[in-house]
């Protein structure tokens, strides 16, 4: 139970980073964009995976 808990914070907190990344992504330049939108892509479905029942 604890486990689970604690996995749930965790997807939680990269959510709120993917979400965060995307969004900065968003209204960086041609340099910075693409990337940062990859990396919190990559986020939102780790968070995802984490979630899964």
């Amino acid at each position: 139970m604890k486990y689970k808990k604690k996995l749930k914070r965790v997807a939680d907190a990269l959510e709120k980073m993917g979400v965060a990344g995307i969004a900065v992504a968003l209204f960086q330049g041609k340099e910075v964009g693409p990337s940062v939108f990859f990396a919190a892509f990559m986020c939102l479905l780790v968070s995802i995976y984490l979630t899964e029942d």
